[in-house]
């Protein structure tokens, strides 16, 4: 991004990156691989996830055939690690239009400005319901 690009991010309040909440994962994420409520392959598809988050909405708007193809992993696999994390609250799914897009629990990884945190989290959690 050059530096007119990042202004213009920061001004609208945006910024090409995203946040891990560092004492979240390891008190949530990585207690629930040590209880094997998870498998340390979920902890993989949720950090490919964030790379794939949308910075203004917080979508993930990639499909679980792409998914499955850039990490390596069968489409029943990568499904079955999708079910875990939804299972566990760290990820959720919405329907938008005709199709579908991901959300990671703004609680582990947030994208956008701080002052979207709350907007973020209130769509996270209707999704839950």
């Amino acid at each position: 991004m050059d530096p007119t690009q990042r202004k213009r991010a920061r001004e609208d309040g945006f910024e090409d990156w995203s946040m891990t909440f560092h004492k979240e994962l390891d008190s949530h994420v990585f207690d629930l691989v040590h209880t094997r409520d998870l498998k340390p392959m979920d902890v993989c598809v949720a950090v490919y996830l964030q790379t794939q988050l949308e910075v203004k909405t917080g979508r993930i708007e990639v499909r679980t055939k792409d998914i499955a193809e850039r990490l390596c992993l069968t489409e029943s696999h990568l499904t079955a690690s999708m079910t875990r994390l939804r299972k566990q609250g760290i990820l959720a799914k919405g329907l938008r239009g005709t199709g579908y897009y991901w959300m990671l629990n703004p609680s582990c990884w947030h994208v956008g400005g701080p002052r979207t945190f709350q907007k973020r989290a209130a769509q996270f959690d209707e999704l839950l319901k």
